[in-house]
């Protein structure tokens, strides 16, 4: 039977190429060595703990919660890293906060702002090969926050420079968020194949460049905001910005129309906003508070508990549907209770780039790898006695040829390479603390029925190996079908829905079947093995952090990111053992195959 249909969404690309302006995060980074288990770690979703008094000009953070606070039954935590704790039982349902449009900086705001119009409008954005709004939404406002920040431009009110006065520094923000921090301990942990640490590059990458094209179009922007005031900016927007629908109200239709033709920017479908108090809030999957409910009469948005709230227990919002990958570059942070999304990819012997997660209507990569680069994935010769050689097999070799040709055109599409994974935790239970452990702690790991997911799930990302292992004697005129899947993809526009192609379609024999899922297998043991460990090893190492105290803190973060990485690989691997060892028990049924890899000179004939 052919396998499930596959989702039909893509992925956002990272930036492609940078802009030249020459201040690098990394050039600034370049002293900055943080030893892992020196770093107690803030949240990154968490406001700095340092207060600032109302002298008149700023509103402290007494101050400010005073002002919107609905509910006498939550305070601050005493703990001086801005957590609100519920002083009292809260009943669900009970409205909590109500946010003041004047407390809210909106990247409405920033369009709105005479120096960002005039200097800022024209820096081009680019992701991938295409300019972005989305991108472009949230560099615009991370260029407001810094320019509010340093006083470049006057704001709109006295209450939101309050709020942008409060956002964490450069320094602060260096002190624990992974994209602040040295890359060589998180790439010695992790490894430069991990998906946690190439999303992390990338996010560091993307606001590099964002301010580089900033800076090179605008010299006025650049002798008025630094590298560092971009990047603290940039990541407040990524790790506490909240998009609010329905704001219509706010932006007459010539205005919109406006931003739509200069920016691409839709206004009629929200904002985003920065917004103090409600992001105060650390957050969970299982939350116990929600966020929004924008009133356009009153201009101001609420946050009410969504379930009973004991007294004691920390106000925890959601941060929405996010990979826990994504979570790790962005926030700093890794559900450490295993209830955060995983993935698993089997994309070993080349780079795919994974800024964008999972997100509706996002793109693949334009920029194919060089054949010479997935040759490995073709040098079992799978289905074949002999390995294929170009003058005794020359009908094999063109397969083979085609094949990788085929492989170039898919090697960038997430959707052929990378399965979502479910939780590893299911529970709607909600924790006292997202910062601190429980006494009985235990690492999270995947149960039975992660196999039922993956028995419905995982043939969505066979294409790949069902291309890798197909030979001559499976199909008629096999090499007229790969010509005409190529014909296909090559002329597929971009952006592009992923294009039905008749080899994922077509009906599999057995023995063909048993090729793929043995593909699949060696593909993710490979991966698993690049970790240098063991997934046994791995769970006592976060065994041992947990139990010396060392949570919450960065290196705790990376341990776990690793260790989800290693499950999620090891799941795809046993199932698929799992899946060879069912179809076994089939009279006539064969699971051999080759077991090394044949010489590589036979392979590289491939490109010449």
């Amino acid at each position: 039977m052919p396998p499930p249909r596959k989702r039909k969404t893509k992925i956002a690309k990272a930036h492609q190429s940078a802009q030249p302006h020459e201040r690098r995060l990394e050039a600034r980074l370049g002293l900055l060595s943080v030893a892992f288990a020196a770093l107690g770690v803030a949240l990154a979703y968490r406001w700095a703990s340092t207060t600032r008094s109302d002298d008149g000009t700023t509103l402290s953070s007494e101050a400010m919660l005073a002002m919107v606070r609905r509910s006498a039954s939550f305070d601050l935590a005493s703990d001086g890293k801005r957590t609100l704790s519920a002083t009292a039982n809260i009943p669900a349902g009970t409205v909590l906060m109500e946010i003041p449009r004047e407390l809210m900086i909106w990247d409405l705001d920033a369009c709105r702002d005479d120096f960002v119009r005039k200097e800022l409008f024209r820096a081009p954005l680019m992701r991938g090969d295409s300019l972005d709004p989305t991108s472009k939404r949230s560099a615009l406002l991370s260029a407001y926050l810094a320019l509010l920040r340093n006083k470049a431009v006057p704001a709109t009110s006295r209450l939101q420079s309050s709020v942008v006065l409060a956002l964490p520094s450069y320094h602060e923000y260096a002190s624990y968020h992974p994209v602040l921090t040295n890359l060589t301990q998180i790439e010695i942990t992790l490894g430069e194949h991990s998906p946690a640490f190439q999303r992390l590059v990338q996010t560091r990458d993307s606001l590099n460049r964002e301010y580089d094209s900033f800076a090179s179009t605008s010299t006025k922007f650049a002798h008025r905001v630094s590298l560092e005031d971009y990047l603290s900016s940039g990541i407040a927007v990524q790790s506490r910005a909240f998009e609010i629908p329905n704001t219509k109200s706010d932006v007459d239709m010539e205005e919109r129309s406006f931003y739509q033709q200069t920016l691409g920017i839709d206004f009629s479908s929200g904002v985003v906003s920065i917004e103090p108090v409600n992001d105060w809030m650390n957050s969970h999957a299982n939350n116990n508070v929600k966020v929004g409910g924008y009133d356009v009469k009153k201009r101001s948005s609420q946050a009410w508990s969504t379930k009973a709230i004991p007294k004691g227990q920390e106000l925890i919002n959601s941060y929405g549907e996010q990979f826990d990958y994504v979570l790790f570059s962005q926030y700093g942070y890794v559900p450490p209770d295993g209830t955060g999304s995983s993935i698993a990819w089997l994309f070993v012997y080349h780079d795919i780039s994974l800024m964008g997660g999972f997100a509706v209507g996002s793109v693949a990569s334009h920029s194919l790898p060089s054949l010479d680069g997935l040759v490995p994935y073709l040098q079992m010769d799978y289905g074949y006695v002999d390995c294929i050689r170009k003058e005794s097999q020359p009908d094999a070799f063109e397969l083979k040829r085609l094949k990788l040709l085929y492989l170039q055109q898919i090697a960038t599409d997430r959707d052929w390479w990378v399965l979502p994974l479910p939780p590893r935790t299911s529970t709607g239970d909600t924790p006292v603390s997202t910062t601190e452990i429980s006494r009985d702690y235990k690492v999270p790991s995947f149960g039975p029925d992660v196999y039922e997911y993956l028995d419905a799930n995982a043939l969505r990302i066979s294409l790949p190996c069902r291309l890798i292992t197909l030979t001559g004697g499976d199909l008629e005129d096999v090499s007229a079908l790969l010509k005409q899947d190529l014909k296909t993809l090559k002329e597929s526009p971009m952006p592009l829905q992923t294009p039905v192609l008749r080899l994922e379609e077509l009906e599999v024999p057995i023995d063909w079947m048993i090729r793929t899922i043995h593909c699949m297998r060696t593909l993710s043991s490979t991966q698993l093995r690049k970790y240098k460990m063991s997934v046994k090893d791995q769970e006592n190492h976060v065994m041992t952090l947990a139990e010396n105290g060392t949570w919450n803190t960065l290196e705790w973060y990376v341990a776990h990111m690793k260790l989800e990485e290693m499950q999620s690989l090891e799941a795809i691997s046993n199932w698929a053992l799992d899946a060879l060892e069912s179809i076994a028990d089939f009279e006539g049924v064969s699971l051999d195959v080759r077991s090394e890899p044949c010489p590589e000179r036979y392979s590289l004939e491939l490109i010449g």
